[in-house]
């Protein structure tokens, strides 16, 4: 029993204990916690004071909104360190405006862009059993004299076609007379993508030279327009090949285009 009182004694202390300085701090003004925290900064009980009343100390006073101060400052600090990091960034990225000149542009965009590409999913194909070889000569028509064209009296170029099924290539007897790149045979072999339709017209596109290109000026380099089925074309009869006489008429520019004559077909 002793003991017990004892241990009654002892609960009833400390509690008391702990409602005395409960109280006492309950009591302290904002001032007294931070005079008591400034001389005694590593005492427990008055830094925890101080936070629960969400105040700040300098030299033993109590400072108003230096708890919210601090958040802020950390918070701006935090910002201006993301601020300069971003800006360091960006200092590392510069982008600059670049012009060309349309003839470097053309260039570029054929490098890309292959300027033969052409859909043929749009016409009906012809399904030659046979081959078929035929004569061809092209003369320039300008449109910028008469509204129906003039047709020059002058070949721009000429020679020979193979056309196999659908498929019409340029025979090695083919070539240009514009002279400057012209000359150059490989434009009638690689660069030449037409097909014929089984109404007898040729479609797709190649590299054309509709300019002549005079001693001494800068080569001109080829264009390449699309060969449609042209209203006013007379086109391959494939039924009567031995009696073939064509003319095919080509858009190049809107002053000037070329009638191609396709002639003397026969099968191989």
């Amino acid at each position: 029993m002793k003991f017990k009182r004892k241990l009654l004694t002892l609960f009833l202390g400390i509690g008391l204990i702990g409602v005395s300085i409960s109280g006492a701090y309950d009591d302290w003004t904002d001032d007294v916690v931070c005079m008591w925290l400034d001389m005694r900064p590593t005492n427990e009980g008055y830094k925890a004071e101080v936070q629960k009343r969400g105040i700040g100390c300098e030299g033993g006073k109590a400072v108003a909104g230096a708890a919210q101060t601090n958040k802020t400052t950390s918070t701006n600090k935090k910002t201006t360190a993301s601020q300069r990091a971003s800006s360091s960034v960006d200092k590392e990225i510069k982008i600059y405006d670049v012009a060309f000149s349309p003839e470097v542009l053309e260039e570029l965009l054929n490098l890309v862009v292959i300027p033969t590409d052409y859909d043929f999913s749009k016409h009906q194909l012809a399904k030659n059993i046979k081959d078929i070889g035929c004569r061809f000569s092209m003369t320039r028509i300008q449109y910028d004299v008469v509204e129906e064209g003039q047709i020059q009296g002058w070949n721009i170029a000429d020679g020979n076609i193979n056309i196999k099924g659908s498929n019409v290539e340029f025979g090695k007897r083919a070539r240009w007379y514009m002279h400057g790149l012209s000359t150059d045979p490989s434009y009638f072999r690689d660069e030449v993508n037409l097909r014929l339709t089984e109404n007898g017209h040729l479609v797709g596109k190649m590299a054309f030279f509709l300019l002549t290109t005079s001693q001494g000026e800068l080569p001109r380099n080829p264009q390449y327009p699309t060969f449609s089925e042209h209203k006013r074309s007379t086109p391959i009869d494939l039924s009567n090949i031995n009696n073939v006489s064509a003319k095919l008429f080509i858009d190049v520019e809107d002053w000037a285009g070329a009638v191609m004559y396709v002639s003397s077909c026969k099968y191989q």
